[in-house]
């Protein structure tokens, strides 16, 4: 592998950068990086010493990007995001759909394996271009649409991240509402219902949940009523994003100090008071003792691996947005060893606070842990206040619990929207480059049109039959699928088109090196240490996971459906065509490229 001093690196990706940024033909392009001429390098200031962490490097002369103001902001910030709503929010429920522990392993292997060499690939991609989801991916002009992909993913991901919010917000006020008294949902009816031929423990709980929080309709002709409270709770949720998000990086920074951080202190309370419930160990034996034919289902592996890609942000163009304020010779290794282990152990850990509960509920109930309530995206709004109401001092800690909540959505909501302003904002700066004279649109301005927008098509989830279209947005529009064709996208542009054109295969065969080894020379560089076993992860283990779970989960498409109720076929249409937008971009946006550079 071809090895490259740190000043020779700034260089590199100084010149390569303004080269990208004056392509008039991706096929005229320079295709190895040793040919850059000596006349381009005239355009950059470079720094002849080695860089380290605490040394400021000068890039090319123009970059005005913002930048971290120190390295803690980043890895706070970025570790806020991974850690957030995925973790205490869907994990739980696609575990206990699972089979607890027949989902566990396959999630904690695909992390190691495939997750965190994906969330290295992703970090040196924003880092090095200096540039959000979109413009990183400036060395393959043609390949943009990965970019645009992504924010589509982040844009609808945002939609209902917040509707997550707004239902934690509701349980907040109803919380301090009935201080004085019980909890509403606290005084468990203990009534058993039939449905479909199976027993069910219908608890106040989740009658509280279906009827109070959600009014949720039998069928979609609830989409014509709005439920108020939801309305207002989503306004004040999306002006509080605002006012986190019009400021930039430096504010976001700041909050997420705390907002990453005090989330652990209820879930160890859950925890504890969990596990000294009777009958928890039924639940923890359910979350920790793997059953060996569900552990071969391919639904186990097919939804591990997209909370995978959920859990670290991948394809969604949050890592390269929020590493794109980085300095591009910063040394993100401990960053990514320290953001990737914690999320790994924060999502397992939310099952230790889940399933004690679920095992007292069977226990209690005298049916079995997949008898005690329906799976689903609602598990956790059951679970949790259902601990929360068997603890002591049950007000306090259902208020601390939902403010937690509320944190865990402002530290998503952070970095998915994000990624979708950062990609706006970079365009706005291309196109202030192409036209100087015209006014600046202030940030402030952007992130209010964007969180209208967002407000808007958000009100379609606040009505009766909202959670019909959530269930959409989780398990389809932001599922495994569109994540996968994003990453494979992602990968093979990276291993065949770094620095190089894919016309230059047929030029030279075999290519004196790699482009993937080229990019991988780069990392190493900044990261100090040889990568072999990412490398490795990149050509064997990550093609093979992608490409076999893609083929799966294609194979195992069907009717889109919500627990017995199958969607209309008009929903269904849409549901797929939503599904589809994100990949769809990709392919549309090389056609547009190519026939832009063919007039």
């Amino acid at each position: 592998m071809k090895s490259y001093s740190a000043s020779t690196f700034v260089s590199l990706l100084t010149i390569d950068q303004k080269q990208t940024d004056n392509y008039e033909n991706f096929f005229q392009s320079s295709h190895v990086t040793t040919e850059i001429g000596p006349e381009q390098s005239t355009t950059t200031v470079i720094v002849g010493k080695p860089s380290n962490s605490n040394r400021k490097i000068t890039l090319n002369e123009d970059d005005t990007r913002e930048t971290w103001t120190n390295n803690f902001d980043y890895l706070i910030t970025t570790l806020g995001g991974l850690i957030g709503l995925g973790s205490l929010y869907r994990f739980p429920y696609l575990a206990f759909e699972n089979g607890g522990a027949a989902f566990v392993i396959p999630y904690v292997l695909i992390s190691v394996l495939c997750g965190i060499p994906l969330l290295i690939m992703e970090t040196a991609l924003g880092q090095f271009a200096r540039k959000g989801p979109v413009g990183c991916w400036n060395f393959a002009p043609a390949m943009r649409g990965i970019g645009i992909a992504s924010v589509i993913i982040s844009f609808f991901g945002a939609l209902y991240y917040v509707m997550i919010m707004v239902w934690g917000g509701l349980y907040l006020v109803h919380s301090f509402t009935s201080i004085g008294s019980q909890l509403p949902w606290s005084d468990d009816a203990g009534e058993s219902s039939i449905k479909n031929n199976k027993t069910q423990l219908v608890s106040s709980v989740q009658q509280f949940w279906n009827t109070t929080i959600l009014n949720i309709s039998e069928d979609l002709d609830g989409l014509s009523t709005l439920h108020w409270p939801n309305v207002i709770v989503l306004a004040v949720m999306w002006t509080i994003i605002y006012l986190c998000l019009w400021k930039g990086i430096k504010l976001t920074s700041r909050l997420a100090v705390f907002t990453a951080l005090f989330p652990y202190l209820p879930m160890a309370a859950l925890f504890i008071r969990g596990i000294t419930l009777d009958g928890a160990w039924y639940g923890l034996k359910y979350y920790l003792i793997p059953d060996a034919q569900r552990l071969l289902n391919k639904k186990a592996w097919i939804q591990a691996a997209g909370h995978v890609l959920w859990a670290y942000g991948i394809g969604w163009g949050i890592i390269p947005a929020l590493s794109s304020y980085n300095r591009s010779d910063y040394n993100f290794y401990r960053d990514i060893v320290l953001t990737g282990s914690t999320s790994i152990l924060t999502n397992v850990f939310s099952g230790f606070v889940v399933f004690p509960v679920l095992g007292f509920m069977s226990h209690k109930a005298n049916v079995s842990i997949e008898q005690v309530v329906s799976s689903g995206p609602g598990l956790a709004f059951i679970v949790y206040p259902k601990a929360i109401s068997l603890m002591p001092l049950p007000h306090f800690w259902a208020i601390t619990f939902f403010i937690m909540i509320f944190l865990l959505g402002i530290d998503s909501q952070f970095v998915t929207c994000e990624s979708v302003l950062t990609a706006a904002l970079d365009k706005l700066d291309q196109w202030y480059d192409k036209y100087p004279k015209r006014r600046k649109i202030r940030r402030e301005y952007v992130v209010a049109i964007y969180v209208l927008i967002s407000f808007s098509f958000g009100l379609l989830m606040t009505t009766r039959a909202g959670f019909y279209i959530f269930n959409i947005f989780d398990g389809y529009v932001c599922g495994a699928i569109p994540l996968l064709i994003i990453c494979i996208a992602q990968l093979t542009t990276v291993l065949f088109g770094y620095r190089t054109t894919f016309s230059s295969w047929f030029e030279k065969w075999p290519p004196s090196q790699w482009p993937g080894q080229t990019f991988i020379a780069h990392i190493s560089e900044i990261l100090k240490r040889r990568l072999k076993h990412i490398w490795f992860c990149w050509i064997f283990i990550v093609p093979i996971w992608l490409f076999g779970m893609l083929a799966i989960a294609l194979r195992t498409i069907g009717l889109i459906t919500y627990e017995n109720f199958v969607y209309p076929l008009s929903f269904q249409i849409i549901g797929y065509m939503l599904t589809s937008l994100a990949p769809l971009s990709i392919f549309v946006y090389f056609i547009y490229y190519h026939l832009k550079q063919n007039r």
